[in-house]
């Protein structure tokens, strides 16, 4: 059992370094989405080839999904464009922590999109999480922050907008779909609607061979193995509890900024993201006692 927890948080590491990728790749968000997501294909087409009832019910979408299936895959379009566009704006602290503003935004959307009930217990985290983010966006006089930096903490506030949607919209499809079928689906479409609007055959000759091995590489990992590898692991253990692993990510991310980039958030950046996080851990607490009781 132990060994499904560490590909959780094998995978949350993997994608823990989309920081330091965006910084080497020096791309646009576009075109980092478009090229990773397109040589992530291949491993899922094959892992979902080896699996019994490719040809049968498991692949037969019906109408009913397809329109779940299309907001699915816009919604984390804008959420991976966002959040890579914060990173070629700003440091690699204040976009993953504005990026981890999901919780808080899935505490309001919920309600609304899944018809859940509205509860009370929510509104001391949506309120930390409102506080953190204030603390990133509008530091006091004595910190400097420039354009660029409240640009990338938008962007970030945005992804995590659009990441909560991807959350609820999965949520729907998992029950009609296989996970494994849904990321091969969405990676399809999200290639099917970036590539008439890419410069796909000037690419070839503009991008460098580090930059296309790096594009290679993300697309593999990131993209293809980090989904399946956490798929794996979350199909035997609690939701609950990847959801509390879920935390590595933007811990080891800040990490790898201060190491490798040598990148060092000021204060205010840091009281905001402890904020911001620990307003996502009271949801995710309070919604394991929840389910515990229930």
């Amino acid at each position: 059992m132990i060994r499904h927890y560490f590909k959780v948080a094998g995978a949350l590491l993997i994608w823990s370094t989309w920081g330091i990728l965006v910084r080497k790749l020096q791309l646009e968000a576009f075109d980092i989405v478009l090229f990773t997501t397109l040589f992530s294909l291949p491993p899922l087409i094959i892992v979902n080839l080896s699996r019994p009832g490719f040809f049968r019910s498991d692949y037969a979408i019906s109408r009913s999904t397809v329109l779940g299936l299309f907001l699915l895959t816009v919604s984390l379009l804008l959420n991976n464009y966002f959040y890579f566009a914060s990173f070629n704006q700003t440091s690699i602290a204040i976009a993953v922590f504005t990026h981890y503003s999901a919780p808080f935004f899935v505490a309001i959307l919920a309600p609304l999109l899944l018809r859940e009930k509205f509860e009370s217990w929510v509104v001391l985290p949506m309120l930390l999480a409102a506080i953190g983010l204030f603390a990133i966006l509008v530091p006091d006089f004595s910190f400097s922050f420039s354009v660029r930096d409240a640009r990338g903490a938008i962007f970030g506030v945005v992804s995590g907008l659009f990441y909560a949607f991807t959350l609820i919209f999965a949520k729907r499809l998992t029950a009609l779909l296989p996970a494994l079928v849904l990321v091969l689906w969405q990676g399809v479409l999200i290639v099917l609607l970036l590539l008439p609007f890419s410069g796909f055959a000037s690419s070839f000759s503009s991008f460098s061979h580090s930059t296309w091995s790096l594009l290679v590489i993300s697309g593999l990992t990131h993209c293809g193995l980090a989904p399946l590898i956490y798929l794996s692991g979350l199909s035997r253990i609690k939701a609950q509890h990847a959801a509390i692993i879920g935390y590595v990510e933007p811990l080891s991310a800040v990490l790898l900024g201060f190491v490798i980039a040598h990148e060092y958030p000021k204060w205010p950046v840091w009281a905001g993201g402890v904020l911001i996080l620990a307003a996502g851990g009271l949801i995710t607490g309070w919604r394991i006692r929840k389910v515990a009781y229930e």
